[in-house]
């Protein structure tokens, strides 16, 4: 019973460390490809009025709780106006080329925590079921249970 759970503690072990690894090397490409898919879907609804691409910029605001991106190139209040929720637009919504990355910063640290303190009850559940195992597997005690000799 305990070499399984073992087993399982190292298999997770396995999972977590390259996910932590991962996590520290390429930080930034989640980032990255989500400003990516953000600015595509912000100059297509620019350029032209489709309702699909309208549909997933207004769940992208919603979803980040920001409103358009303030650019000095161009006029970008039509396309907020028909995209940002009504609250977003009222309040000058806060500019989503800033709100993105400090949501994805707040929610990758929160990641990062979580990753952290998992792996550290898989090493102590590694040690734990090692350390039952050989108490259990080479205890000279569980011998002489139920043999006492009364002088």
């Amino acid at each position: 019973l305990y070499p399984q759970g073992f087993f399982c503690f190292a298999l997770a072990f396995c999972g977590l460390i390259p996910a932590a690894c991962w996590r520290y090397t390429h930080s930034t490409e989640v980032e990255d490809s989500i400003m990516d898919v953000y600015d595509l879907v912000y100059e297509e609804v620019r350029r032209n009025t489709s309702s699909f691409r309208r549909h997933e910029l207004t769940a992208i605001h919603e979803a980040f709780l920001c409103c358009g991106k303030h650019s000095p190139f161009g006029d970008t209040a039509n396309v907020e106006r028909k995209t940002c929720p009504s609250s977003q637009v009222h309040n000058a919504g806060q500019d989503c080329l800033r709100e993105i990355p400090d949501f994805l910063k707040k929610h990758m640290d929160f990641v990062s925590s979580l990753l952290g303190i998992t792996i550290g009850f898989t090493v102590y559940g590694m040690i734990l079921t090692s350390f039952l195992w050989f108490s259990i597997h080479f205890s000279s005690n569980l011998d002489r249970k139920g043999k006492y000799i009364l002088r």
